[in-house]
């Protein structure tokens, strides 16, 4: 599940220029690959720094499902490309901290898809980082956590916001990595849920209130 957005803030500061990605100081733990982090093709990084800072690691499967998803989604999108977040470190310990899960390469964070206000695919998430683009209920009765001050706290995004959530591509994913027998659940908030058309889906979950808002990313894992 996803850190809190100060420690997202936080990494993307580090120095992250052009150039080549350091090594890890020792090789990945048996059965981690590196997902690819040359900001090219359909599966890529939201910000270089995830792979800087060697936090882009995953099984073997894991690796091999985003592949075929991102090329899936591509051939219908042309343009589109499953952009991550946050995976795991190469030592393939859990958790990664800040984490509450995360660091033995079998979960990872995904953006999720958006538009302009006139329809328009935006490339990547209106945030550097690809978290905090929080889409939030089209009602309030929807809202399933109230603020206790924890991550829920979080506000939604601005009324004049030039954006909003692209439902359709962010459903095709969903439907992809959720057809996948190697997918053991995905994490969204209830209201997405139910509006992307998941509701019978018992792969498509709802992490709680005690964990960050996942109506600004997805949190998949696998088995």
């Amino acid at each position: 599940m996803r850190f809190a957005v100060v420690a997202a803030a936080a990494i993307l500061l580090a120095a992250c220029g052009p150039g080549p990605m350091p090594e890890p100081a020792q090789p990945p733990a048996a059965g981690l690959v590196a997902l690819p982090c040359d900001g090219r093709g359909a599966l890529r990084p939201v910000h270089r720094t995830y792979c800087a800072r060697h936090r882009h690691y995953v099984t073997g499967t894991v690796a091999a499902v985003l592949r075929e998803a991102a090329e899936r989604l591509n051939r219908r999108h042309p343009d589109a490309a499953i952009l991550y977040m946050e995976a795991s470190w190469p030592r393939g310990e859990k958790p990664m901290p800040p984490h509450v899960s995360h660091g033995d390469g079998r979960q990872i964070d995904l953006a999720l898809f958006y538009e302009t206000l006139d329809g328009r695919p935006l490339a990547r998430p209106p945030t550097a980082s690809g978290y905090g683009a929080f889409e939030p209920p089209r009602r309030e009765s929807e809202r399933v956590c109230v603020p206790d001050g924890g991550h829920h706290d979080r506000p939604d995004p601005p009324a004049d916001r030039t954006w909003r959530l692209d439902d359709e591509r962010t459903a095709e994913l969903i439907r992809s990595l959720s057809a996948d027998p190697r997918v053991r659940r995905i994490f969204v908030e209830p209201h997405l849920k139910q509006r992307l058309g998941f509701a019978a889906d018992p792969k498509v979950r709802f992490a709680g209130c005690a964990v960050a808002r996942h109506d600004d990313h997805l949190h998949i894992d696998f088995h």
